[in-house]
């Protein structure tokens, strides 16, 4: 695979490509400072980079020359919905941010905007962490691509978390974030697929987005709630998988 040098450093291949959106947003951010835009007008230049940035990884699918199933863009392996409870631990964790209501203030407009945005959101971030960046941390082995990209994608929103102000609630962010990213990892081994975790992406961001966040104690227990279940979730299906060496993709 022709992707940065990948074949000899896998893992600061991986890096740079987490890199990637990263700077993408932080551009968008710096833009949006620059011209004074409105919140409207910022979520909108967001979404547009974030699209950019999609289309920087699918050139570096092409480039790979391995095609788009190779890195995950596929139907779901057979038989592994019941392996994976049918995806219901995520869907009961999705539903608790509902416990703290709608965000009224929001117009259709915006919420038709937030959804397109969560939407690019997710098909960016699995595109780079869990399909390009696996793909080469695969071949130093799948455990190794499983802890290693998900050690990043961690990191990678250390940043966004550090951004609130209680520290306890930052620590759990930075948790759920991590085995946000573990999670995704597993499902994408077991199903071989990123379809699953780009959609249960898009619509964790929508939902965080639509509903009311603040600093109670039950946004607190909501979100304590949330990372016990994709723990318990991650060590299920952690046991369910097999961990194989794979060839050079470089």
């Amino acid at each position: 695979m022709k992707l940065f040098f990948s074949s000899r450093h896998p893992l600061r291949s991986a890096i740079l490509l987490a890199l990637l959106p990263i700077l993408f947003a932080t551009a968008a951010g710096v833009i949006s400072v620059v011209l004074v835009f409105n919140e409207t007008q910022t979520l909108i230049a967001q979404t547009l980079s974030f699209g950019i940035s999609i289309l920087l990884g699918l050139l570096l699918v092409a480039r790979s020359q391995l095609g788009l199933a190779a890195f995950g863009f596929r139907g779901l392996e057979r038989h592994s919905s019941p392996v994976a409870l049918y995806f219901l631990p995520l869907l009961a964790a999705e539903l608790l941010p509902f416990l703290n209501g709608f965000d009224l203030s929001l117009s259709l407009t915006q919420v038709g905007l937030l959804f397109i945005f969560a939407t690019v959101v997710g098909i960016n971030e699995e595109l780079f962490f869990r399909g390009l960046m696996f793909k080469i941390l695969q071949t130093k082995g799948v455990k190794y691509a499983v802890i290693a990209s998900s050690l990043l994608f961690g990191i990678g929103h250390t940043f966004t978390a550090l951004s609130g102000s209680d520290p306890f609630y930052v620590i759990i962010l930075i948790i759920f974030a991590g085995l946000f990213g573990l999670v995704c990892a597993e499902i994408v081994v077991l199903t071989k697929s990123i379809i699953p975790v780009i959609v249960w992406h898009g619509l964790h961001d929508f939902i965080a987005n639509i509903t009311l966040e603040t600093g109670t104690a039950l946004n607190m227990t909501l979100l304590l709630v949330q990372t016990v279940i994709l723990c318990l979730y991650a060590v299920f299906l952690w046991r369910k998988l097999q961990f194989k060496k794979v060839a050079s993709v470089a």
